[in-house]
């Protein structure tokens, strides 16, 4: 493993130190590991390896886009800008963010748009291994966006779409065991 590598993923794990998925007990960074892992198994190279180590670093902890330049290359910062959601987007509801973070998507780069495969493919396998906190609704809704946000980067990845595609699936067989 690269050094630039074990490096994202140290500064990954402190960034998200004490932070949970939404059942509230499994620790945040599993997420950002299992995106790593899935855009390596993409055989993706290290730069985008390390962007999906860091990509919610920015959101989700006190660390700009400057300090990753610093820290990890102004590749891998621009790679992390990318994933990086507008604040203007905070509040929002569910489905306008969903469309916006696909707008976004189609004009992103061919790292960034398989990075976000990783990433929301991450999302729905965690909503059918971790269903607390989710109703059939909410959780329709959360698939019905990552399935805008993924179709905006269709072509990025043929391996990682058809992960998604099959995440999805399993997600709506789920939801139906989900409170109403």
């Amino acid at each position: 493993m690269s050094r630039l590598i074990t490096s994202a993923a140290l500064f990954a794990a402190q960034a998200h130190q004490g932070q949970t998925r939404k059942d509230g007990v499994s620790p945040y960074v599993n997420h950002v590991l299992e995106v790593a892992d899935l855009v390596a198994w993409a055989e993706a190279g290290e730069i985008e390896i390390a962007g999906a180590l860091l990509h919610d670093v920015v959101e989700d902890s006190e660390t700009g886009i400057d300090e990753i330049s610093r820290r990890f290359g102004p590749r891998v910062a621009q790679i992390v800008g990318g994933l990086t959601d507008d604040p203007a987007w905070d509040g929002l509801p569910r489905a306008e963010k969903k469309g916006r973070q696909a707008e976004h998507m189609a004009q992103a780069t061919q790292s960034v748009q398989l990075i976000k495969i990783a990433d929301q493919t991450s999302n729905l396998r965690d909503l059918v291994r971790l269903p607390e906190g989710w109703n059939q609704a909410d959780a329709a809704d959360y698939i019905a966006g990552a399935e805008r946000v993924v179709d905006a980067c269709r072509g990025a990845s043929p391996f990682l779409e058809v992960t998604f595609d099959t995440a999805a699936a399993e997600a709506m067989q789920k939801i139906e065991e989900f409170p109403a």
